[in-house]
């Protein structure tokens, strides 16, 4: 019975979650990210080679919504135990540019059609993540800079930019999201700005962009014309408050996110 729950809580049995969020190598940064995702109701899969981070991590977080496997990163076919394949996204966290890049291209010899995010500390790397088949590679730096500038010269817009980014703690909190508009969603072929005060008008959210997806290309359109039509498997980004989330996924009938 020992050994059962040993292998239990190290992962051994593996997990049924799909759609959900796979996090390779574990850190304090790493713990920041996964605190929005739950906020978020989002599921991960957390592979860690150091064994202590086992119980930090399920000290902190619900198994229903956290599932731990404690194993060499480079044992791929354990990875199978997370259930990596049925996974939205993988999110390469390990200590430098370097290894990140170089697992990213170990893994897609064993796992086909991943989708891949990882943070850079030097930002010029960006397009060589991008020509490895990594879909988001994010630079913390860069991102830091933007935010620090516009808090010397317009901190009111920093500190609304900061809270729009992050998950919505309480019901007057904004955030950004996005919902994919499938089939019988009533806002196909109407105008963007008829729907712009639609959603105004009817959940209290505002309209700020469009995703226009043709097959594996992602045209993102900020605030574009009026004439811009609503298509079945566009994605629409709107400013809502944690009150209209409810009535949104009601709406659209899909959760948010793009995956």
């Amino acid at each position: 019975m020992s050994t059962i729950k040993e292998h239990n809580k190290l992962g051994m049995n593996g997990t049924n979650f799909t759609n959900h969020v796979v996090m390779i190598g574990w850190s304090d940064f790493g713990k920041a990210v996964v605190d929005q995702l739950i906020a978020a109701g989002r599921s991960i899969a957390i592979v860690t080679k150091e064994k202590d981070n086992i119980d930090i991590i399920q000290e902190f977080y619900p198994k229903k919504n956290v599932f731990t496997l404690f194993s060499d990163y480079n044992n791929f076919e354990y990875l199978n135990k997370m259930n990596i394949m049925d996974s939205s996204i993988v999110f390469v966290n390990l200590h430098d540019d370097t290894e990140k890049l170089v697992y990213v291209l170990n893994l897609k010899k064993h796992f086909d059609n991943l989708n891949f995010v990882v943070t850079l500390d030097n930002a010029n790397l960006k397009s060589t993540f991008q020509s490895a088949g990594v879909t988001y590679a994010v630079s913390k730096h860069e991102i830091a800079s933007r935010l620090l500038a516009s808090y010397i010269f317009e901190p009111d817009v920093a500190i609304y930019s900061e809270e729009i980014i992050a998950y919505p703690q309480t019901d007057e909190h904004y955030d950004i999201k996005q919902y994919k508009v499938i089939e019988n969603n009533p806002f196909i072929d109407q105008f963007y700005d008829k729907v712009f005060y639609d959603m105004k008008k009817e959940f209290n959210v505002i309209l700020i962009g469009i995703v226009k997806v043709n097959g594996a290309e992602r045209k993102l359109m900020k605030n574009p014309e009026e004439t811009v039509k609503i298509a079945e498997g566009d994605y629409l980004i709107m400013i809502t408050n944690k009150n209209s989330v409810i009535k949104l996924k009601r709406f659209f009938n899909v959760e948010e996110g793009h995956l």
